[in-house]
């Protein structure tokens, strides 16, 4: 057993609370002695001590008779070809001992002094390839000589020949006493995904989490020599969060003033402490030497990487200022090897405010001038451009347009527009503004429409390249769209067609193909465009235009109701570039899930909802929130999860309004449209009534896409209220638009059924026939099971009596090939009460028993209506089944309860919340921004079922531990 804490040899430095850390560690290195290889990787957010792990496992590893070889990755070294390898072996000559029997080290060490240390564009793929084999070679020989210990740091930031490496390695690495060490910081985009996502299948994780009570009293004891008092503790813990790095500083700061750890000093030192640090330490430091704190000061200004950049802008010798860069580490200002990081973050603050505003911007002009000389990365010159007065140079143009396209494809469109828009003040020339004002309107399209459609429209006066013609022409009809200005989209795309026509043909059949999708007209020959006429070739190669193209084929079709296949796997092409992709596409995006819904594809829709939001949320993109939610709320009413759809429904209302969005924009009104379609799955007729009011209950609505998706849920309303005139003319308008502008898939939205229904219930039996049949013909041509369920379960209803059975036994049978859980549950039910009612009660009862297993796993009590009154049911509530001809009185389900559902950290903050902490003061404690507590938070509520803060007491009852 390991002891909890461990003081590591020839230092001051305490290890506390990684116990059970450094237990896993030592079991590695037993196993791995009888020929039992592990790889470790240890996991945590900077601060948390990953490197100190690290040095007292290498110390363990040599107690053990494990040879070290260690390396810490870096982002400025991830380009360089084998930079880790190299630091692994570099120092191997000088350190190797002899074997077990004395005999010389494996030779190897030509192999890392020689072909690896090549530029990088001298190294080819076969030589790659080569080295890494004999890499291994070089690697399992010497591991036969003397177990071994390989150590990585950050292993987020190694290159990727040193990641294919060790991947090779931990594939191949079989009876060798090897053991892998590796750290990573979670949420920092790596080198390579694939390569890190590969190198953790092989890899077991260990997290570590920030100190307990039990872990800072125990530091507490062993730096001050003194037990400290509980409140104290609990003090500390809610001034430092619980941060390893800030802990120990403050701890040492007490030390030296000698301050005994209790009541009092928590409230009279700890909380000023955390301000006054970083003063004080500045003070001292000026004390010493002056230089020392302009050095400080240029490094909390500029933050470089390395003491090149920091030579640079001090105009100082390098000697010097490596230097007083160790004397600014063992003053406890700077972390040793952590690459001219400050140790505590107030202090960093503090020397920042110090740094005045003509100093700075020196300081980073010395900065972004040295970068782009010496050819460093577009963007981290354009960080520091970003921070100088606008200086006319062209070289900086080019710099940032050159980062904001780097950021833009990573999905930061918003900062994208602040590099653009700080290049259009560095006086270009006309062509490269007007190339910028495009960049610059399509980077905002989604964040800023107003301000794009300005930049797009200036940007695209006297402009000759179709190529960019047709994408700000595109870009422009899709702000117009969300807005519902289909007059300017459509006049945008003329126009666009007329200037593109003459030199790019084929173009003017995919913006016709856009203009259909995108505005609703009742012109004919609107729909003489066939997406069949493109060749799969053309939208399948995988780049922005492809991608486009494969967009509006896969919502065309669904939208039309043909070529299931054909829209599924155009579908997948359109999102084959991943979140960030979709993020600058928003109406591709809308389309294209829509397109995946409509084909019974919820689970893969859901998947890419999950992934964009989780990119928006962290870019603060409020549109593409809102879509998210409303995207994803339909998937979870398509599965049966209305508690689900109904979390994510009010998320994207609460985007709306964070959003500002007008109350007829397409983003609105969706996010009401998921909203009440949710709220009358969970009987709740109420909440959805209300969220209609604003758009009245009868008046016209507008003669827009979104607006005519709402008529058909207020329709749906107003049949559970019991106006069935009313339901039927909202029903059949909805209908003629759709209709009338091209889009006859009964998968867009069941007009014909809901209408059919109501004519039921009005006595009239051949319209409403005629419309079932109308809609099962229509399904049975797209082909997507859940619509042709439907469609059959109409016809089934609406027939009645025993002839309804062959219709809604096919519904069955289709219905078991989607995932439709609820829809189905409605035909068992229907199905259950046909064969009653012929009595045939063991196929009834076996009906009723399966609607009831799929309503419980939707979180929903089915129950039998008054047509099965003779069957006895154990169910103590009534689902809502929506299109029943019998009026129900359905209770929301209760929350679906699921701690384990939850991740740690999400148990954390869940703990704080029932312990009545505010989003501050939990954003305080967890040491996280307000912003990543309310992210925790919804999805919390999502994942419980539950709405509001109040509801977490109940839902989380027993379950999570008060903290």
């Amino acid at each position: 057993m390991v002891a909890d804490a461990h003081q590591h040899s020839g230092s001051s430095a305490i290890l506390v609370g990684r116990g059970a850390e450094l237990e896993r560690i030592v079991d590695a290195f037993e196993s791995a002695k009888r020929a039992t290889p592990s790889t470790l990787l240890v996991e945590g957010t900077p601060g948390l001590g990953k490197t100190a792990l690290l040095d007292v496992a290498c110390e363990l590893a040599s107690e053990h008779g494990f040879l070290v070889c260690r390396a810490k990755a870096s982002l400025m070294e991830r380009e360089t070809p084998f930079a880790v390898v190299q630091q692994l072996f570099e120092h191997l000559r000088d350190e190797l001992p002899p074997g077990p029997g004395g005999e010389a080290p494996p030779p190897g060490y030509d192999l890392i002094a020689g072909h690896l240390t090549a530029d990088g564009d001298d190294v080819g793929e076969f030589q790659v390839q080569r080295a890494i084999r004999d890499l291994y070679r070089f690697t399992a020989a010497l591991a036969q000589h003397t177990p071994l210990c390989l150590v990585v740091d950050d292993v987020q930031w190694t290159d990727v020949s040193s990641l294919r490496w060790l991947n090779y390695l931990v594939h191949r690495v079989v009876k060798l006493p090897i053991v892998l060490l590796m750290t990573r910081t979670p949420g920092i985009r790596p080198t390579d995904p694939l390569l890190i996502a590969e190198l953790e299948i092989y890899s077991e994780r260990m997290r570590l989490a920030f100190f307990t009570a039990r872990n800072i009293a125990q530091l507490t004891e062993r730096m001050l020599g003194l037990t400290p008092d509980e409140k104290f503790t609990q003090a500390f813990i809610d001034a430092t969060g619980g941060c390893p790095t800030v802990t120990r500083h403050i701890l040492g700061v007490m030390r030296e003033r000698s301050v005994p750890p209790k009541e009092s000093a928590a409230h009279e030192l700890l909380r000023p402490e955390c301000e006054k640090l970083g003063q004080s330490l500045l003070a001292r430091l000026n004390r010493q030497s002056p230089e020392l704190v302009e050095l400080a000061k240029a490094i909390a200004a500029v933050e470089p990487s390395d003491l090149a950049l920091l030579t640079a802008v001090m105009d100082a010798d390098a000697g010097e200022v490596a230097d007083r860069v160790r004397q600014l580490e063992g003053m406890g200002v700077l972390t040793p090897d952590s690459g001219l990081k400050f140790s505590h973050v107030v202090i960093r603050n503090t020397i920042q405010s110090a740094v005045g505003y003509r100093e700075g911007e020196q300081l980073h002009a010395k900065a972004a001038r040295f970068l782009h000389d010496t050819r460093a990365p577009a963007l981290v010159v354009a960080r520091h451009v970003l921070r100088t007065p606008a200086q006319s140079n062209p070289w900086a143009v080019e710099v940032l347009r050159t980062a904001a396209d780097d950021v833009i494809a990573e999905g930061d469109a918003r900062f994208g527009a602040q590099l653009l828009a700080r290049a259009l003040d560095e006086s270009p020339s006309a062509v490269q503004r007007k190339d910028l004002l495009l960049r610059l309107g399509l980077a905002e399209t989604y964040f800023d429409p107003r301000m794009a459609v300005a930049h797009l429209e200036e940007g695209m006066l006297g402009l000759e390249d179709p190529q960019e013609i047709l994408a700000a022409a595109c870009r422009l009809a899709e702000i117009f769209y969300f807005d519902g200005a289909y007059d300017s989209a459509s006049e945008v795309l003329h126009r666009a067609m007329d200037e593109i026509g003459p030199k790019m043909p084929a173009a003017v059949e995919v913006v016709r193909m856009l203009e259909r999708i995108t505005v609703p007209s009742r012109d004919p020959e609107a729909g003489q465009v066939d997406f069949r006429q493109f060749d799969e070739q053309q939208w399948r190669r995988g780049d922005e235009q492809s991608r486009r193209l494969a967009g509006l084929i896969a919502e065309d079709a669904s939208n039309r109701g043909v070529e299931l296949a054909l829209c599924r796997k155009a579908a997948l092409a359109a999102l084959s570039g991943g979140a960030a992709s979709a993020l600058q596409h928003p109406q591709r995006m809308f389309g294209v899930i829509n397109a995946l819904l409509r084909a019974d594809e919820a689970e893969i829709a859901m998947r890419h909802c999950d992934e964009i939001l989780l990119d928006a949320q962290r870019q603060g993109l409020s549109l593409i929130v809102l879509l998210g939610h409303s995207l994803r709320s339909r998937a979870h009413h398509h599965h049966g999860s209305f508690t689900d759809a109904a979390a994510d429904a009010e998320l994207a209302l609460s985007a709306a309004r964070t959003a500002n969005l007008p109350l007829d924009h397409l983003g609105h009104v969706y996010a009401t449209d998921a909203w009440v379609r949710a709220q009358l799955a969970l009987g709740d007729l109420d909440a959805a009534k209300n969220a209609l009011t604003p758009f009245g209950s009868s008046r016209q609505l507008p003669q827009t896409w979104h607006h005519t998706a709402l008529l058909h849920a207020r329709g749906a309303v107003h049949m559970e209220l019991g106006d069935h005139e009313a339901a039927l003319a909202d029903q059949l308008e909805c209908g003629e638009r759709f209709q009338a502008w091209g889009r006859p898939n009964p998968a867009v939205r069941p007009w014909r059924s809901s209408a059919a229904l109501a004519h039921l219930r009005l006595g009239q039996p051949q319209p409403a026939l005629d419309l079932a049949l109308q809609e099962l013909t229509l399904a049975r041509q797209w082909g997507a099971p859940t619509a042709i369920g439907r469609a059959l379960l109409t016809v089934g209803i609406v027939t009645g009596g025993g002839a309804a059975a062959p219709w809604l036994t096919e519904a069955d049978s289709v219905l078991r090939r989607s995932t439709a859980r609820m829809l189905h549950a409605e035909v068992l039910l229907e199905l259950a009460a046909t064969r009653w009612e012929k009595g045939q009660h063991d196929a009834a009862r076996q009906h009723l028993a399966e609607a009831q297993s799929l309503g419980r796993q939707c979180g929903i009590t089915v129950q039998p209506g008054q047509r099965l009154a003779g069957l006895t049911s154990a169910a103590t509530r009534h689902a809502p089944v929506p299109h029943h001809p019998e009026p129900t009185n359905a209770a929301p389900p209760a929350p679906r309860l699921s701690a384990l559902a939850l991740t740690p950290h999400e148990c954390r903050v869940a703990a704080l919340v029932l312990d009545g902490n505010s989003n501050d003061e939990i954003a305080r404690k967890l040491n996280v921004s307000r912003r990543t507590v309310e992210f925790h938070l919804t999805n919390i509520y999502r994942k419980l079922g539950v709405r509001r803060r109040t509801q977490l007491s109940s839902a989380l009852a027993g379950l999570v531990p008060r903290t």
